[in-house]
């Protein structure tokens, strides 16, 4: 019986993706080379050729594997069959949490899709599609409209989180748990419901802090 890869190939693969994503993040898809990836993970340019045989194959694999990481997300949400809010709730507390530790994949994704050969650039915006659809059935049952509107607020929605990487900083004045709670709010009750959101938040920690001191 054939063998499967070992874990120290899994290993090595996970390591090329992780270093690979910050690169491409970095410097952009079409400046980073297979040298300057290989010397970024301290292997050589052969070693590196024996794990992918082209740029292209490790943007593909680090932005599907991105992608099915988040449809899981729904699925697992799905799985959990909560209430239609809670559930849209918690849709976007994972997300957001996902955003926060794949930085650099979100950013990659965002940015360099465009430069996969045409027949794996396919697979990924299947999956994108796939994971927007399902979040926007969630919104359409949530909401209580048809297919094209929860579309739409769909959009909305991933227009709030998507960007985070721009202007949400982990040392900043909201941390991406509380930015979470803050979209939650907006989407149940407006601007308003955010606010309150962040703003309770605050107080809840005040009363921590005073009884650790206590």
């Amino acid at each position: 019986m054939p063998r499967g890869p070992s874990s120290a190939h899994s290993l090595q693969r996970a390591t090329i993706l992780n270093i690979s994503a910050d690169t491409f993040a970095e410097a952009g898809y079409p400046s980073a080379t297979m040298a300057a990836l290989a010397a970024r993970c301290g292997v050589s340019k052969s070693l590196l050729y024996h794990y992918y045989p082209a740029k292209d194959a490790i943007l593909f694999d680090l932005m599907h594997e991105y992608m099915t990481r988040l449809q899981l997300l729904v699925h697992e949400v799905a799985r959990l069959e909560l209430p239609a809010q809670a559930g849209l709730a918690e849709l976007v507390r994972r997300f957001v949490r996902e955003y926060e530790t794949s930085r650099s994949r979100h950013i990659v994704l965002l940015n360099d899709v465009k430069f996969l050969p045409p027949p794996e650039r396919a697979q990924v915006i299947a999956l994108e599609r796939s994971v927007v659809q399902a979040f926007a059935d969630v919104i359409a049952v949530t909401y209580k409209i048809d297919g094209a509107r929860a579309k739409v607020l769909t959009m909305s929605v991933f227009g709030m989180i998507n960007w985070t990487f721009t202007w949400l900083k982990p040392d900043g004045p909201l941390s991406y748990a509380e930015f979470a709670e803050s979209v939650v709010g907006m989407l149940e009750s407006g601007l308003a419901g955010g606010a309150q959101r962040i703003g309770q938040l605050a107080v809840d920690a005040g009363k921590l802090a005073a009884a650790e001191i206590i």
